[in-house]
C-alpha cells in the first residue's frame, strides 16, 4: 500500500512518523528514518507493531523483512521466506490479545502464515498456517478487537472472507503444546475482496467466540456489513445504500467512541463515511474528495483518519473532523484545508 518503485532500484521504507505540535488541536507528521530494505521488487505493505519497536516490510519478491526500529538507525533482524509468491499484506497482533509478539502474513500463494519469535530475536518461526489457496489469493488481513481474543480475518480473491480464532492449547507429552485454531469461511462477495475490518463494539461475553462479531468488507462488487451467526459458516448481512455500492478499495471501522458506529471507505478519489440511519440501514454521512487515488485508511487516536493516496508518489493525509462536521485535510507540509 503506498510503494511502487522500479524493481530494478533499491527500495526504501519509512520506519514511521513522529508527532510534533504544530497548532492547537493539530498534529503534524515527519519522516524519522529512511533506509534501503534490500528488497528486490516493489514493497506491497509495511506495518509497525503496536509499540513502535518492530517494522515488517512485505514485497513482491516473496519475502517479509523484520526490522528493529527502537533506535535511531533501523537494525535488520531476519527474512521470513515462507511464501512462494508476492506477499500482499502483513499484520502485527495487537497488544492485549494475549497472543504475544505474533505477525500475520498473507500472499498470492493463498496461504496465511502466523509467525512468532524464537529465543534468538533474529529467528522467527511459523506457529500456525492456514492454506486458503482454494479461494485464490490472500488480499488483506485484519486482527479482531482484543476483547475477542486472538482472532483474525482474511480477505480472498474469490469473494470469500474467513475468520480464524484461537481455541486454546492441548499438551502432547511433557513439553509439547499444540495450539488449536478454528476457521470459518463466509461467501460474502462475488468479486475480489480488497479489505476487511472488524467492529470494535462487541459484547462483554464475546472473548473466545466468533459468533456475534460484526465486520465490514470492501470488494469489486461493493461494500458489505455483516455479522457472524452461531451456525458454522453462516452470516447475516445488514442493509447498505445500494446507490453507492460500486467497487470499494478499502474499509476501516472507526473504534467505538460510545456514540455510534462509523465506517470509512475508499472509492476512487473519495473517502466516504457511513453511519446507520433510524432503520439501521447504512447510509452515507459525508464524503471527502482528495482529487487523487486513495489506497489505504487507518483510524488514529482522537477519531482522526490517516489516508494514503497518490499516483506516482504516495503521501499521507490526516483527516480530522470539526465540530461542524466538516473535515480538515492535513498533509505532511502542514497545509490545512477544510472540506
Amino acid at each position: 500500500r503506498g510503494f511502487d518503485p522500479s524493481p530494478n532500484k533499491p527500495i526504501k521504507a519509512d520506519t514511521g512518523v513522529a508527532p510534533c505540535r504544530a497548532a492547537p488541536g493539530l498534529w503534524m507528521t515527519a519522516i524519522v528514518s529512511q533506509f534501503d530494505t534490500a528488497h528486490t521488487a516493489p514493497i506491497l505493505d509495511t506495518q509497525l507493531d503496536d509499540l513502535g519497536l518492530r517494522l515488517a516490510t512485505a514485497s513482491e519478491d516473496g519475502l517479509v523483512k523484520l526490522w528493529d526500529v527502537s533506535a535511531e538507525d533501523p537494525l535488520f533482524l531476519c527474512d521470513l521466506d515462507g511464501h512462494s509468491g508476492p506477499v500482499h499484506q502483513v499484520a502485527w497482533a495487537p497488544v492485549g490479545t494475549g497472543a504475544g509478539a505474533l505477525l500475520l502474513t498473507g500472499g498470492s500463494d493463498g496461504r496465511v502464515l502466523l509467525w512468532g519469535p524464537c529465543q534468538d530475536p533474529k529467528r522467527w518461526q511459523i506457529v500456525h498456517e492456514e492454506n486458503l489457496s482454494k479461494h485464490g489469493e490472500v488480499r488483506a488481513l485484519s486482527w479482531a478487537p482484543t476483547n475477542v481474543g486472538a482472532a483474525f480475518a482474511c480477505a480472498l480473491s474469490d469473494g470469500t472472507v474467513t475468520a480464524t480464532i484461537h481455541q486454546g492449547t492441548v499438551r502432547s507429552g511433557e513439553t509439547d503444546v499444540e495450539h488449536r485454531w478454528q476457521t470459518q469461511s463466509f461467501a460474502i462477495h462475488k468479486g475480489e475482496v480488497h479489505a476487511v475490518s472488524w467492529a470494535s463494539s462487541v459484547g462483554p461475553d464475546s472473548r473466545g467466540k466468533l459468533a456475534g462479531a460484526c465486520l465490514a468488507s470492501a470488494a469489486t462488487d461493493g461494500l458489505r456489513v455483516w455479522s457472524i451467526l452461531e451456525v458454522q459458516g453462516r452470516s447475516k448481512q445488514e442493509a447498505v445504500d445500494d446507490s453507492e455500492n460500486k467497487e470499494f478499495r478499502d474499509v476501516a471501522w472507526k473504534p467505538w467512541d460510545g456514540n455510534y458506529d462509523t465506517l470509512a471507505s475508499v472509492k476512487g478519489h473519495e473517502v466516504i463515511f457511513w453511519c446507520r440511519d433510524k432503520s439501521s440501514k447504512w447510509v452515507v454521512e459525508s464524503r471527502v474528495d482528495l482529487e487523487e487515488e486513495v489506497w489505504h485508511l487507518e483510524w488514529q487516536a482522537g477519531s482522526q483518519l490517516l489516508v494514503t493516496c497518490g499516483t506516482k508518489e504516495y503521501r499521507s493525509i490526516l483527516l480530522k473532523q470539526q465540530l461542524s462536521g466538516k473535515w480538515d485535510k492535513i498533509d505532511l507540509s502542514g497545509e490545512v484545508t477544510a472540506q
